[in-house]
C-alpha cells in the first residue's frame, strides 16, 4: 500500500470529518435553544427519510465503484465508460421517480408524522428541500466514483471541507438575518448538494478525462450486471435502515415529538462516529479491490489488519474517553437537558458499534468477493428481529424511549458476534475463528482503555467543569491512551518507524 497516499487520504478525510462534525456540534445547542428539541428532531428525521430512499439507489451505486475500479485497473477505458454511463443514466431515471414520491410525501407529511401544529408549515418546507437535495445527490452520485477508483480521497475530502464551510456560512447568515426556522437547514442542504454535484463533476473531468458522457455508452446488460450484484446490497441497506434509521420514526409514533427530539440529541456521537467511519473505511477499499483482482489474498488480509488498527486508533480510542466522560460532555454541550440520561442512551446505542467496530472493514469482504446473497438474508432476519423486539419493548416494557437503543443493542451484538465474523471468514476461506480472535483482541484493548480512563478520572488531576479543562483533560488522557495503544496494537517494527518519523519532525 502506498504509505504516502494513505497518509494524505487519511489526514485529509479526517479533517473533512471534523469539519462536518464540528458544524453539528456548534449548531445543535443553538437550534435546541432557539427552536426547541421537538423542532430539531425533525431535521435528523428528514435525513432518515433520505436513507429510506437510499435503499433503492444502493442496488445501482453500491457496486458501481467495484466494476469501474476493476475496469480501470485492467486499463479497459471502454468498459469503464460503459459502466460509468449506465450508472449515470440509471440514477437519473431513479431521480425522476423520487420527484413524484417526494411530492406526495411532503403533501401529506402531517398525516404521516406527529407534528406540533405550529411547526407543520416549517417541517413541510424542511422535507421539500431535503428531498430536493436527495434528487441532486442521486443524479450525480457516480461522479464520486472516479476519485474513489484512483484512490484520491484527498480530493473528495477537500470538496467535503469546502461544502461544510459553505454550509456553516449559509446557516449563520440565515439565522442571523432572519427569524430562525428549521427549514433553513433544508435550504442549506440543497444548496450544498448542488455545489457537491458541480465540484465532483469537475473533479471527474480533471482526474479521468478519458471518461465521456454519452447515451451511446449506455448498456442495459452492464446495468443489469451492476444491479444484479447490488440488489443484495440494497437488501442489506434495508436491513441497516430498519436497525439504525427507524428509531426516530418509532420514537415519534410511541413517544411523540418530544420523545423523538430527546432521542435525536443522543445521536450526535454515534453519527459523528459513522461520519468518521464513512471516511476512514473506504480508504482501504481500493487497495483491497486491487488485491482481490490480482488474487493476492495475503495483501488483502494485510490491508484488512491495517484497517482494524487504524479504526481502533481513530475511533475506538476517543470512544473510551467518551464512555467515561460522556456525562460531563453533555452537561457542557446541552446544559438545559438531562446530561445523565443523554449519556446512558448514547452508551447503549454505541455498544453494538464497539463490537463490530473492531473489524468494521470486514463488511467490504462481502462486496469484494461478491458474496452478498446470504449476508443480505441474514441482514433481513436480524433487522426484522430488531424491529419486532423494539416494538414489543416500546409497547409492553417500562423502559420508555430507552426501549429503542436497548432493542438495537441486543440484536446488534447478536449479529456481530455470530454471523458476521463466521461468514466473512468463509468468504476469505479462513478458519472460522479468524475474525473472532480479532474481535476479542479489539474488545480486550478497548476494555483496557476504559479502565485507564476510569482510573484517570478517579485521580481527579483536572477539575473538568469548563470546555477548556475538558479539552485539556481529554488531550492529556488521549496521549496516554495513544501510547498504550501503540504498544498493544502495533509491532516493534511499526512502532520504531513511527517514533523515527516523530524524531525527524522534532529535529526539523
Amino acid at each position: 500500500m502506498d504509505k504516502r497516499r494513505f497518509v494524505v487520504n487519511l489526514v485529509s478525510n479526517f479533517f473533512s470529518a471534523i469539519s462536518g462534525v464540528g458544524i453539528s456540534f456548534f449548531l445543535t445547542p443553538y437550534i435546541v435553544e432557539h427552536l426547541g428539541k421537538e423542532a430539531y428532531g425533525f431535521f435528523p428525521l428528514s435525513n432518515n427519510f433520505v436513507m429510506y430512499a437510499g435503499i433503492i439507489t444502493t442496488a445501482l451505486n453500491s457496486m458501481s465503484s467495484r466494476y469501474i475500479t476493476i475496469s480501470l485497473e485492467k486499463k479497459d477505458i471502454k468498459e469503464a465508460n460503459t459502466y460509468f454511463n449506465s450508472v449515470l443514466f440509471g440514477n437519473i431515471l431513479i431521480s425522476l421517480g423520487f420527484v413524484l414520491v417526494s411530492a406526495l410525501c411532503c403533501l401529506f407529511i402531517d398525516k404521516v408524522l406527529d407534528i406540533p401544529t405550529a411547526l407543520i408549515h416549517d417541517v413541510r418546507l424542511l422535507f421539500i428541500f431535503i428531498f430536493l437535495s436527495l434528487v441532486i445527490n442521486v443524479s450525480s452520485a457516480v461522479f464520486q466514483v472516479t476519485a474513489f477508483a484512483l484512490n484520491r480521497f484527498d480530493k473528495l475530502a477537500f470538496i467535503n471541507i469546502i461544502s461544510n464551510v459553505l454550509k456553516l456560512g449559509a446557516i449563520i447568515l440565515l439565522f442571523y438575518f432572519f427569524t430562525p426556522k428549521i427549514y433553513f437547514l433544508g435550504v442549506v442542504t440543497a444548496v450544498t448538494a448542488f455545489y457537491m454535484f458541480i465540484a465532483n463533476y469537475r473533479l471527474t473531468k480533471k482526474l479521468l478525462p478519458e471518461v465521456k458522457i454519452g447515451w451511446s455508452f449506455f448498456s442495459k446488460s452492464a446495468l443489469y450486471v451492476i444491479v444484479g450484484s447490488g440488489i443484495w446490497n440494497s437488501i442489506m441497506a434495508l436491513a441497516n435502515v430498519v436497525n439504525t434509521q427507524l428509531d426516530l420514526l418509532i420514537a415519534n409514533h410511541f413517544f411523540g415529538a418530544s420523545g423523538m427530539g430527546f432521542l435525536s440529541l443522543t445521536k450526535f456521537i454515534p453519527n459523528a462516529i459513522y461520519i468518521l467511519l464513512g471516511i476512514i473505511v473506504p480508504i482501504f477499499l481500493p487497495e483491497m479491490l486491487k488485491a482481490y483482482a490480482n488474487n493476492d489474498m495475503g495483501r488483502l488480509k494485510k490491508t484488512l489488519d491495517l484497517s482494524f488498527k487504524a479504526i481502533f486508533v481513530v475511533v475506538l480510542l476517543p470512544l473510551s474517553v467518551f464512555f467515561v466522560y460522556g456525562e460531563v460532555f453533555f452537561k457542557l454541550w446541552l446544559p438545559t437537558q438531562d446530561a445523565h440520561a443523554l449519556h446512558i442512551l448514547s452508551v447503549i446505542t454505541l455498544v453494538p458499534f464497539i463490537v463490530h467496530g473492531t473489524i468494521e472493514t470486514v463488511y467490504h469482504v462481502f462486496v469484494i468477493t461478491n458474496k452478498l446473497r446470504i449476508a443480505s438474508f441474514w441482514g433481513i432476519f436480524i433487522s426484522i428481529f430488531n424491529f419486532v423486539l423494539v416494538i414489543i419493548l416500546c409497547k409492553y416494557s417500562s423502559l420508555g424511549v430507552y426501549s429503542i437503543p436497548v432493542g438495537a443493542l441486543i440484536s446488534g451484538v447478536l449479529s456481530h458476534l455470530t454471523f458476521t465474523p463466521l461468514y466473512a471468514a468463509y468468504c476469505l476461506q479462513e478458519s472460522r475463528w479468524y475474525f473472532f480472535f480479532k474481535i476479542v483482541k479489539g474488545l480486550a484493548g478497548f476494555t483496557v482503555l476504559i479502565g485507564i480512563s476510569y482510573g484517570w478520572k478517579q485521580l481527579n488531576l483536572f477539575e473538568v467543569n469548563t470546555w477548556l479543562m475538558f479539552i485539556i483533560n481529554s488531550l492529556v488522557l488521549g496521549i496516554i491512551l495513544l501510547v498504550v495503544t501503540l504498544f498493544m496494537r502495533f509491532n516493534n517494527a511499526t512502532r520504531a518507524d513511527i517514533f523515527d518519523k516523530l524524531r525527524q519532525k522534532v529535529n526539523l
